[in-house]
């Protein structure tokens, strides 16, 4: 993904973009967790997987 796909103030480019700078990709832990601090931001998420 290149650099302008991620976003300063998106909890999930944030992850993203940290792993991607470590050379590896985001780890499901890393995903749930920057979903959850979207959420609380007032984004939109949702589906079993959110609810694990």
């Amino acid at each position: 993904m290149e650099e302008e796909h991620f976003f300063d103030d998106c909890p999930i480019c944030q992850a993203m973009k940290e792993a991607r700078g470590q050379g590896r990709e985001s780890t499901m832990e890393e995903l749930k967790e920057a979903f959850k601090k979207a959420k609380e931001q007032g984004a939109v998420v949702g589906g079993e997987w959110f609810n694990e």
